[in-house]
């Protein structure tokens, strides 16, 4: 018998086992030719069911573990979120200014040039 149909009847036969359900020989006359292989497994997830004693947690470890699960997630959605720059910091926003300083400062030169070749008319 292949690994995985031995995985779905193993799966099959546990949530059975989940359910008070005992059919260990339903599932032996099923696969005749896997018995050698199956009924040692069976056997063994009924025993391990029967010694397992289950276990109801208190409703305080609950919402402790709620909200580490929540602190966790929250942690690793701000990890995983990209990191926006600041505004003054992207590219354009720097390229922008670069340009506006430069109109500013040949600006200046103009009304200076202006000023002064005014200044030589009017005095010559």
């Amino acid at each position: 018998m292949d690994e995985r149909m031995l995985t779905e009847i193993l799966a099959a036969h546990a949530d059975q086992l989940a359910q008070g359900k005992t059919r260990q020989a339903e599932y032996l006359a099923l696969f005749p030719g896997s018995r050698e292989e199956l009924a040692p497994l069976l056997e063994l997830a009924e025993r391990l069911k029967d010694t397992l004693a289950s276990v109801q947690p208190t409703q305080a470890f609950r919402q402790r573990l709620h909200q580490k699960l929540l602190t966790i997630a929250r942690q690793r959605l701000a990890a995983a979120l990209p990191r926006e720059r600041p505004r003054w910091r992207q590219p354009w926003v720097i390229g922008a200014a670069a340009l506006g300083s430069a109109l500013s400062l040949a600006s200046a030169i103009g009304v200076i040039a202006y000023l002064r070749r005014s200044k030589a008319t009017v005095t010559g």
